[in-house]
């Protein structure tokens, strides 16, 4: 099931974990957008005709765009793209957009799934985050998605990051026990985000780690508890309500990512985009063809990266372990060659058993192994 991944790369204030691509220059949005139609045009045959089961408008902050403007941004993708009956659309959003009249602007268009990043309901916790919503504006957002018609919707919080106790972050749950899907990262911290120089220069200390794993447990207790399945690292939803379209990323399907600093993938090739507004609007407008894309384009709007098989199988080994439904070695038969296959089942032979079980040819990472899914992915890798 292919995926189209669209980046809104504005942001009204950048926080100060982040390091993700974005701007607050908003001067540019409308020739951002024109752009942005285009490349979908150039870029049609990407998927190789595939229907695309889920579409991702992520950033940056999305929701800084009016809903009249993602409407036609859906409407665009569907023309040229085409989506499946019932695909996911999702969208990400920040509180502080997510007013009663906005709400019920966005309830009219075809988004079907909500984003929304949270990040905690304690103003201190959001003043260290460089956050520029509220708590109260996050309590208020979930409930107006409620009234207004939204029942699929994720959150996301984060642990591990300075000024957050246990009381908080036990509390910060609670509030989100209703919503059917959860995404919880503890905080990585980024070099050149501000809060990477904040923590070099004294001004927060990071927590000790024995206070990280703490609350990582009473978040693994609260999933077992309110009927969340630990599906991914990272993630947790209700019975049915995985994320169809990170799923894909993790079971090696193909996707094709749009706008500023966006990434593609075919199962052939990586690609992604240049990062700066300005450039990507400049090098669009100097591209009127499919063939001048794929000439003049490379290097001056996009980079691409041929991947061997043996990238491609890492890759899978990495990604597909992190999941409740792990590495299916019948699929690596299937697209890799049974020399992989064998080759995988030995390097298994060679791991603590008590990290994994075997069983219909699905690798799946017991508890203990989960915690440990990255060293492990690394001794399955194969080298060139």
């Amino acid at each position: 099931m292919a995926g189209i991944y669209i980046h809104i790369p504005f942001c009204v204030e950048k926080c100060s974990y982040c390091n993700f691509f974005s701007s607050t220059d908003f001067s540019l949005q409308e020739d951002f957008i024109n752009a942005l139609f285009h490349e979908m045009d150039l870029r049609q045959a990407y998927l190789d005709g595939q229907c695309a089961g889920t579409l991702y408008i992520g950033g940056g902050t999305p929701s800084v765009l009016s809903p009249v403007v993602i409407e036609k941004i859906i409407s665009h993708a569907k023309k040229v793209f085409g989506l499946k009956a019932g695909a996911e659309i999702t969208l990400e959003a920040n509180p502080n957009n997510l007013d009663k009249e906005y709400i019920r602007q966005l309830a009219d268009t075809s988004v079907n799934r909500l984003s929304i990043g949270i990040q905690s309901f304690f103003d201190d916790n959001l003043k260290v985050l460089g956050r520029i919503h509220t708590g109260k504006q996050a309590e208020t957002s979930l409930e107006l998605t409620y009234r207004y018609g939204f029942s699929n919707i994720s959150v996301d919080l984060m642990y591990g990051y300075p000024s957050l106790t246990g009381d908080q972050w036990r509390k910060n749950l609670e509030k989100v026990k209703t919503v059917n899907h959860l995404s919880c990262y503890s905080l990585s911290l980024e070099p050149h985000s501000k809060l990477y120089k904040q923590v070099e220069n004294k001004v927060y200390d990071l927590p000790q780690e024995d206070e990280i794993i703490s609350q990582y447990q009473v978040l693994s207790g609260f999933a077992k508890k309110n009927h969340f399945i630990h599906y991914e690292t990272s993630n947790f939803c209700k019975p049915g309500r995985f994320s169809k379209h990170n799923s894909a990323y993790w079971q090696d399907e193909a996707y094709i990512g749009l706008g500023p600093s966006a990434h593609s993938f075919n199962h052939f090739q990586r690609q992604w985009n240049i990062a700066g507004i300005p450039d990507y609007i400049r090098q669009m407008k100097l591209i009127n063809t499919v063939q001048q894309w794929e000439t003049q384009g490379k290097g001056s709007l996009f980079e691409q990266e041929r991947l061997t098989s043996v990238m491609r199988i890492n890759e899978y080994i990495m990604t597909s372990l992190r999941t409740i439904w792990g590495c299916d070695l019948q699929y690596i038969k299937t697209r890799f060659g049974e020399s992989f296959y064998f080759g995988l089942k030995e390097k298994i032979n060679k791991i603590n058993f008590m990290w994994y079980n075997l069983e219909d040819d699905k690798l799946i990472l017991s508890k203990t192994g989960s915690l440990l899914a990255d060293a492990i992915a690394s001794d399955l890798f194969f080298e060139e």
